[in-house]
């Protein structure tokens, strides 16, 4: 009996949070929370290069992802009453952010999502398709290709790539 729980003590004593976080991290490289550092849409003949003074964050669990971010980098202006938004103060706030939440998979270069919830209505079963590239702390992501739940393209494949370069926070 004083075997069992001393066995027992020993195997809560191994699997603290800290260590099936390192556990977990050890298995996936995205594993945790990133913070956006700079948004480059990437054109074929230009790029843009947002510095994102109000940054977004890319948060990866075990099976699950959460991105949220301003597409424009931008401090967003303050509705003049929080509690009850203007039709134009309501526009105004969806239009600057985006955000999906659900489940992905990975491999050594690509990081494939698939909505559950999503900014835009009707595309939860979505997929994102996207190159990565970690080196320590940093991560780039490149998403380069969107499928809508139909199966359909968005105007902007093939024409626009999308680099969002992250620190580990």
């Amino acid at each position: 009996m004083i075997l069992l729980l001393i066995t027992t003590g020993s195997l809560a004593i191994a699997t603290s949070p800290k260590e099936t976080m390192a556990k977990e991290r050890s298995k996936n490289a995205l594993f945790g929370s990133w913070l956006m550092k700079e948004i480059h849409y990437i054109y074929s003949d230009t790029t843009v290069i947002l510095d994102m003074k109000y940054p977004g964050r890319l948060i990866i669990s075990d099976s699950t992802y959460s991105i949220m971010y301003n597409p424009y980098g931008q401090q967003r202006k303050a509705a003049a009453n929080i509690s009850k938004l203007s039709d134009h103060e309501m526009i105004y706030a969806f239009k600057t952010l985006a955000f999906n939440t659900g489940s992905y998979v990975m491999t050594d270069s690509l990081f494939i999502t698939t909505a559950n919830i999503a900014k835009v209505a009707g595309f939860e079963g979505g997929k994102q398709y996207y190159k990565y590239q970690k080196n320590s702390n940093l991560l780039d992501l490149v998403m380069f290709d969107e499928t809508y739940p139909d199966g359909k393209k968005p105007e902007w494949y093939g024409k626009l790539k999308i680099l969002f370069k992250l620190e580990r926070e």
